[in-house]
């Protein structure tokens, strides 16, 4: 009777120890394309100790929490069941393409733009400026985009703010614009836009702190 009870065990802690590897695998690819491999970033952003998410993303916790996987999920808008899923078709591929944006333009809310999670800080204050503008009155005093309430109208005013020191570089270097914000290089244009906002909107909101402190 323990024989039987020691083999039933052993069939059920097999697959745990298969999808917690999964995990590993999911949490150290979550790393390294939103954060570049940086676990500092990853645990400042997610709010999870970083000492946690460096045994899980080392593959030394075997059976991290559900409230960390959650609060890695919340932070960077993921189902919670893609860390768990997967298949031999499956890469892990972030399911998400990022952030969506509206540019300016002869139409509204003009031209729609998606920031990859590779965007990261960028992505982190828009989501963080939206909050906080949003939890603010619906009035013409609002910063940036005071009465509005239609969420595309909203967003189409948060990008012309964001982006206006790529507009103006664009105007005078006659650069290409967000078609030429492609590659590495493009991703790199944008990480910087991330950490000048940070530090300009620092002191309006302090929690904002630069990458490089994070």
């Amino acid at each position: 009777m323990t024989m039987l009870r020691e083999r039933r065990r052993s069939r059920q802690t097999a697959p745990l120890a298969a999808s917690w590897s999964r995990v590993t695998a999911r949490v150290r690819r979550l790393v390294d394309d939103v954060h570049d491999g940086d676990l500092a970033k990853a645990s400042a952003h997610a709010g999870v100790p970083y000492a946690q998410l460096r045994d899980i993303h080392a593959g030394r916790s075997r059976q991290p929490g559900a409230a960390t996987l959650e609060q890695l999920a919340r932070a960077h808008g993921l189902p919670i069941g893609w860390f768990l899923s997967g298949s031999t078709s499956d890469d892990g591929t972030i399911p998400l393409t990022g952030w969506d944006g509206f540019l300016p333009g002869a139409d509204c809310p003009g031209q729609r733009i998606v920031l990859p999670h590779s965007a990261w800080p960028l992505i982190r204050v828009l989501v963080q400026l939206e909050q906080r503008l949003r939890d603010l009155p619906a009035t013409v005093d609002r910063p940036i985009i005071g009465a509005i309430t239609d969420p595309r109208a909203i967003r189409a005013k948060l990008s012309a703010f964001i982006f206006q020191p790529l507009f103006a570089a664009t105007a005078v270097g006659g650069g290409g614009g967000f078609d030429g914000l492609r590659g590495d290089r493009g991703e790199a244009t944008l990480r910087g836009l991330g950490q000048f906002w940070e530090r300009a909107l620092g002191g309006l909101f302090p929690d904002l702190t630069p990458s490089e402190a994070a």
